[in-house]
């Protein structure tokens, strides 16, 4: 490659410095330098040089802010030093024990005969001084520099492996792509938290709204989504934020920090952003202090924090406190309770979901909770509204769980007016009125009908989802649409809509519809095991499809055989016996018949070419041999982070897993999210392997094929 014009070069070289410094002014100290049209006018010029001179791109390049080019999918890299989660503490009591451990494991260390210098052996029972810092909530990364420049970004994966995301965390404007330090370390880890900003998020979802998208839950998870997209240019215009909290040297390294809260001063003076809130605290007194003043103070802070994290503030004592298995014995992460209300019950609703499972709903006089309004909470199943004693007006306790998601805590009988009456859920649907059903052994109960408008809007986007019969343009909108005019009461009926009907509809036109007749079109040649799955049958998800539609060669033979051999579909591999009750129910339904009767007329393919799914042709539809979730039973517990149940599901179905409704010994795994409760239990009980959210995505990054795995990347994030 020719070399620039030495003008040009040292132009550019002029230029970053300068444009370095006033971003580091203006985003990490808040004190401009310079106006923002000036900056603006020296990032161009500076971004027309490297264009028209290649050569001149450098990793610390200030134009990398804007985001690069689109990643095809994420690297798994082992990190250089561990990313281990810390314990959790619940209350004070909680902090205080954790602390006595802290004490006698240095109290040990002392008396074992180990050399100490007398400003950091413990005498005794002598506290040491602790650092205090707010717990954000937000994302953790490993940022890695060689020689001062940002070489590589990380997730924290599992703790040992992650994703990296370099060109991702390159547009963070609190992230130095190059060390303010004269004589950098040869290398350094600096591991910190990324974040998005309450008002920005708010503005994000705005946008989101506003162009017909839907809102994300929380920061949190946004943040999570946002890290993990192909594109740099989406992170650039989400701008992320991100405080560092913890710092790794070599151990020859000059003018190493000797304690954390050194450690927090040079990560400063190395042009990271630090938490300002952060105290330096001389004993246990002084942290419970530091606890009780955030408490409230926290809810005022322009980001969102969780809770404080406690952290032995001498270096070499927390080298000789050491880990356990999996956490660090010198720190601690004080979780705040979730925030409580009480409020007034005004009503007991019920909604039903696409598998016709009928959901409680209380409805309650709007409190304010974690900084947002609520006035809804869901109550799972008939199980837990009994267990709630719910009854009419009654005041209830509402909290936040994970400060994300609302429930309803207890009941306050001694506040119940009198003649209140007991609630609980309908013997009929609320939406169709057919009987609802409940099955023994399960929490649920159902809507059968599937006629119903409720069942039949979800079940018509379940059909035309990606998964199933892929039908693009059919959106939401437009299915509450065709089922409120009730212009489609079935599956079938989206084979009878012509392009002049939709095009009448609000918000479509013309073009719109004759792109979404087309597509409707080349859904008819998707794989009957498409169709299987797009059925929406109970327990028959993407990868159980693919067995039964290879094991029969289509829906006649699948149906006869549920219901006159259940052992010829019991054997083939993954089918139990709760799916063969399932296909049973669902194939002696008499709408199900009348609706295979009607995609039959239609032209819809109820059968294989040649019964074997796998010569189909389908893109995507093969499951690697190798794949670590082929064949596995995988239990879904807890509220995952940054995906929903249903995406998870796919997903370890996709790779070759099967997605089972509770634990036993045949179990492989258990995922668990927050608020993981009985099925999490007795996974430990059993001895089942429990991962966590990051865990499985490392597994299915090496599970799925290229195209899968730039899905998985993306999941969670819009």
């Amino acid at each position: 490659m020719a070399q620039a014009p030495a003008a040009a070069a040292a132009r550019a070289a002029e230029l970053r410095p300068l444009i370095t410094r006033a971003a580091h002014a203006y985003y990490v100290l808040d004190a401009p330098v310079m106006e923002d049209a000036v900056y603006d006018r020296l990032l161009r010029e500076l971004e027309q040089l490297e264009r028209e001179h290649p050569e001149l791109h450098r990793p610390d390049s200030p134009t990398l802010r804007v985001g690069g080019a689109p990643a095809s999918r994420f690297e798994s890299v082992a990190h250089r030093i561990g990313l281990l989660s810390l314990d959790n503490a619940f209350d004070l009591g909680e902090l205080r024990a954790w602390h006595e451990r802290l004490q006698r494991v240095l109290e040990k260390a002392r008396t074992a005969g180990a050399t100490e210098s007398p400003e950091t052996a413990p005498q005794g029972q002598t506290e040491q001084a602790l650092v205090s810092e707010l717990k954000i909530d937000g994302n953790a990364l490993a940022l890695s520099y060689e020689d001062g420049v940002l070489v590589r970004a990380a997730t924290r994966g599992d703790g040992s492996r992650g994703e990296e995301i370099t060109a991702n965390v390159r547009t963070i404007r609190t992230v130095p792509l190059r060390l303010q330090l004269e004589r950098p370390p040869a290398w350094v880890e600096v591991r910190g938290e990324a974040f998005i900003p309450s008002a920005t998020f708010e503005a994000i979802n705005r946008e989101r709204v506003a162009a017909g998208e839907p809102a994300f839950a929380n920061p949190r998870n946004a943040c999570a989504g946002t890290l993990r997209q192909l594109d740099p240019a989406v992170v650039a215009r989400r701008r992320l934020d991100f405080f560092a909290y913890t710092l790794h040297l070599p151990p020859d390294a000059a003018q190493a920090p000797a304690s954390q809260w050194q450690a927090l001063d040079w990560l400063r003076q190395a042009g990271f952003r630090v938490n300002p809130n952060a105290r330096r605290c001389p004993d246990l007194s002084a942290v419970e202090a530091f606890v009780e003043e955030w408490s409230e103070r926290r809810h005022g802070l322009p980001y969102a924090t969780d809770g404080v994290v406690v952290k032995l503030d001498d270096l070499a004592l927390q080298e000789r406190a050491g880990f356990t298995q999996k956490a660090p014995r010198w720190a601690i992460a004080l979780k705040y309770p979730a925030e409580e209300a009480p409020s007034r019950l005004i009503r007991l609703t019920s909604q039903v979901g696409r598998t016709g499972v009928v959901t409680p709903v209380a409805e309650f006089e709007a409190v304010a909770l974690a900084g947002t309004s609520v006035s809804r909470a869901t109550l799972h199943n008939a199980d837990r509204l009994a267990e709630l004693d719910l009854h009419t007006s009654d005041t209830i306790v509402v909290r936040k769980a994970g400060e994300i998601i609302p429930e309803v805590v207890r009941v306050l009988p001694e506040l119940r007016p009198e003649g209140a009456v007991p609630l609980s859920l309908p013997s009929a649907c609320p939406v169709c009125g057919s009987p609802l059903v409940r099955e023994d052994g399960e929490a649920a109960t159902r809507c059968v009908n599937s006629s119903c408008p409720a069942i039949l809007r979800g079940s018509l986007r379940h059909w035309v989802s990606k998964a199933a019969l892929d039908v693009d343009g059919l959106g939401s909108r437009l299915i509450e649409q065709l089922v409120d005019k009730r212009l489609v009461r079935s599956i079938a009926d989206l084979y009878r809509l012509d392009a002049a009907l939709l095009a009448s509809l609000e918000r479509m036109g013309e073009k719109s519809a004759a792109n979404l007749m087309a597509a409707l079109e080349a859904s008819r040649q998707r794989p009957w095991s498409r169709l299987l799955h797009g059925l929406g049958i109970h327990h028959v998800g993407q990868v159980n499809a693919r067995a039964l539609a290879s094991a029969f060669p289509g829906v006649a033979e699948l149906a006869a055989a549920a219901q006159e051999a259940p052992e010829t579909v019991t054997a083939v591999h993954g089918i139990g016996d709760e799916i063969v009750q399932s296909l049973q129910q669902w194939f002696a339904t008499p709408a199900n018949q009348a609706l295979l009767r009607d995609l039959a007329g239609l032209g819809l393919p109820l059968a294989g070419s040649s019964g074997n799914e796998r010569a189909s042709g389908d893109p995507g539809e093969a499951v690697p041999a190798s794949s670590p979730l082929a064949g596995k039973s995988v239990v879904l517990t807890g509220t995952l982070p940054d995906m929903s149940r249903e995406q998870a599901r796919d997903l370890i179905e996709a790779a070759g897993g099967r997605v089972t409704g509770s634990v036993s010994r045949r179990t492989s795994l258990v995922v668990a999210g927050d608020e993981a409760g009985g099925k999490l239990a007795k996974a430990r009980e059993l001895g089942v392997t429990v991962i966590d959210q990051a865990q499985l995505q490392a597994l299915l990054s090496g599970a799925l094929s290229e195209g899968a795995g730039e899905d998985a990347a993306d999941a969670g994030a819009a």
